[in-house]
């Protein structure tokens, strides 16, 4: 065994696509701040979008950018609790929370009807309609088991969120803009209706820092419908009820550490220049996110996804966007 071949067995497997994010997450940051009309995390998801539907990716990049998605948007999340009181997360969520459940079961009744409309297997569209409505890829593999999915269905689910967050990164922000949305309404905005936690965070600090905070705590309380929504699944499919242990895989434990965090902050226990710092991490950690969701991207797949998933996609979109604006405005 060779030298190389010795020190990349001892560094953990995510360590190439880790360093290869941060590396696009560095560019991004640079040209964002040449251009801070089009913003670092526009630039990270773009980067990531051109690198791989230009090159074909190592499979070496695969459990780095996995990692990034899954657990660093976690970490992200949990710091930027240090910016916010709990009385303060805790008016935002209880002014959002009917919002958010109008505009789940409208998403996902819609979705189902318009599936059943075109002839997509149930199991797709009820994939389509939660990833949509609640959490996306989050949602999708939570309830995949529950409702026996098969992996096309997931994959086709999965492809069509990537898709319309990418749309959603694009779009929201102009029209936020041009309704000339405050802060908070913006963030309401994107908490309710942007699909995966991660598009959600980012799409609410392209507009702004407020923005951001409100977007991420609307954003968890809207995780939590994914609860109720699994147990009441097997009762419409006449399925079994899952487990306890599908229950816990589900629930996102992140939360509770987001407001144990906020709490420290609430009270005072934190130093101000240590906030300063985790607030300052999270927003890059969030950069990287979204190169990392920029490199899932392809052009490809959703070429061959076929007209009646990303239809009933674009339906439960805009039947989240529309009904959660309404409100809003």
């Amino acid at each position: 065994m060779t030298v190389h071949q010795h020190s990349t067995n001892i560094l953990p497997k995510e360590t190439i696509g880790l360093v290869f994010i941060l590396l696009i997450s560095i560019i991004a940051k640079v040209l964002g701040s040449w251009f801070p009309l089009a913003g670092s995390l526009l630039f990270a998801i773009l980067i990531g979008v051109i690198l791989r539907n230009t090159i074909e990716l190592p499979n070496s990049w695969q459990p780095g950018i996995q990692f990034t998605i899954k657990k660093l948007l976690k970490v992200a999340i949990v710091f930027l609790g240090v910016g916010l009181s709990l009385l303060e997360i805790m008016e935002i969520g209880q002014s959002a929370l009917w919002i958010i459940f109008i505009s789940v079961t409208a998403g996902i009744s819609v979705t189902y009807a318009v599936g059943k409309m075109l002839g997509i297997q149930t199991r797709l569209s009820l994939l389509i309609g939660i990833g949509t409505s609640i959490c996306g890829a989050t949602a999708i593999s939570a309830v995949k088991g529950v409702i026996g999915a098969k992996e096309n269905e997931t994959a086709y689910a999965l492809t069509t969120i990537v898709f319309f967050n990418l749309i959603a990164f694009i779009s929201y922000p102009f029209i936020g803009h041009l309704l000339e949305l405050s802060q908070a309404a913006f963030g309401i905005w994107a908490g309710v209706s942007v699909h995966d936690t991660s598009s959600a965070v980012a799409v609410g600090y392209s507009y702004g820092d407020r923005s951001g905070e409100v977007a991420t705590t609307v954003k968890l309380a809207r995780t939590l419908f994914l609860i109720p929504v699994m147990f009441l699944l097997p009762f419409i499919l006449k399925n079994e009820t899952p487990s306890a242990s599908s229950f816990k895989q589900a629930f996102p434990w992140f939360v509770l550490m987001f407001l144990g965090v906020s709490v420290l902050h609430t009270i005072g226990v934190i130093p101000e220049f240590i906030e300063g710092i985790l607030r300052s991490l999270s927003k890059f950690m969030i950069i990287m996110v979204m190169a990392a969701v920029g490199l899932q991207v392809s052009l490809k797949d959703l070429s061959n996804l076929g007209f009646k998933p990303l239809f009933t996609g674009l339906i439960a979109s805009i039947t989240c966007a529309v009904i959660s604006l309404l409100f809003i405005l």
